[in-house]
C-alpha cells in the first residue's frame, strides 16, 4: 500500500516537473517573439522611408506637347486649278443660274417679293420701284457627270421703294437680301427648281 502512494507522489511529481518545464519553455519563446518584434520595430524606424508626398514629388509627368497644324496653301491651289480647269462649265452655271433665278423673282412683276412685303411690313400697299444694288453667285455643286445636279446660289441685294396703304404719299425704302437656291437636275440647264429665300438688311 505503501509502495501505491509513493508511486503516485512519483508520478504526480513527475508530470508537475512537466508542465513547469513547458510551460518555462512556452514563457521563453513568448519572450522571445515580443524581442524579436521590438527589434523588427526598431529596425524599420532607423530605415529611411520616403513619404507619399516626396514619392509623389519624385514622380514628373511630362507636359503634352503642343499640337501646331500647319497651313497648307494646298487647298488654295486646288481650288485655282480646279476653277481654271473648269473655267468654261463654272461659267456656264453661274450664267444660268442668275438668269433663272432672276426670271423667277422678277415673274408677275416681283410679285414674290411683293407678297413677302405685305407680310413683314405693316400698313404695306405697294411695291413701287425694285433696284439690284449687288448680285452675287457661289456655285455649289458642279455636276460633271451626267446623272448629277448642278447647283448653284444666287443673293442679290435689293433697294425697294414702295406706299403704304391709307393715301400716304410717303414712298418708305428698304434692302431685301434674296437667295436663290437654283437646281439644274442631273445636269441639264432646260430643268430648273428655284426656291427663293428673304431677309431684311
Amino acid at each position: 500500500m505503501a509502495d501505491k502512494v509513493v508511486n503516485t507522489v512519483w508520478l504526480v511529481g513527475t508530470i508537475l516537473a512537466l508542465i513547469l518545464i513547458v510551460g518555462f519553455a512556452i514563457v521563453g519563446n513568448a519572450v522571445t517573439k515580443a524581442e524579436m518584434d521590438k527589434a523588427l520595430d526598431a529596425k524599420l524606424a532607423s530605415l529611411d522611408v520616403p513619404s507619399a508626398q516626396e514619392i509623389a514629388d519624385l514622380i514628373v509627368i511630362p507636359d503634352a506637347p503642343e499640337v501646331v497644324v500647319p497651313e497648307f496653301k494646298s487647298d488654295e491651289q486646288v481650288k485655282d486649278l480646279w476653277e481654271d480647269l473648269y473655267a468654261t462649265e463654272i461659267s456656264d452655271l453661274e450664267d444660268n443660274a442668275e438668269c433663272v433665278a432672276t426670271d423667277e423673282l422678277e415673274d408677275d412683276d416681283f410679285e414674290v417679293l411683293e407678297d413677302y412685303l405685305k407680310a413683314n411690313i405693316e400698313g404695306f400697299d405697294e411695291l413701287k420701284d425694285v433696284d439690284y444694288e449687288d448680285v452675287d453667285v457661289k456655285v455649289l455643286e458642279l455636276g460633271l457627270e451626267e446623272d448629277e445636279d448642278k447647283i448653284a446660289e444666287v443673293v442679290f441685294e435689293l433697294k425697294v421703294k414702295y406706299n403704304l396703304e391709307e393715301g400716304q404719299s410717303t414712298t418708305y425704302k428698304k434692302v431685301v437680301f434674296v437667295t436663290a437656291n437654283v437646281v439644274f437636275e442631273e445636269g441639264d440647264f432646260d430643268e430648273e427648281q428655284v426656291d427663293l429665300t428673304f431677309a431684311f438688311k
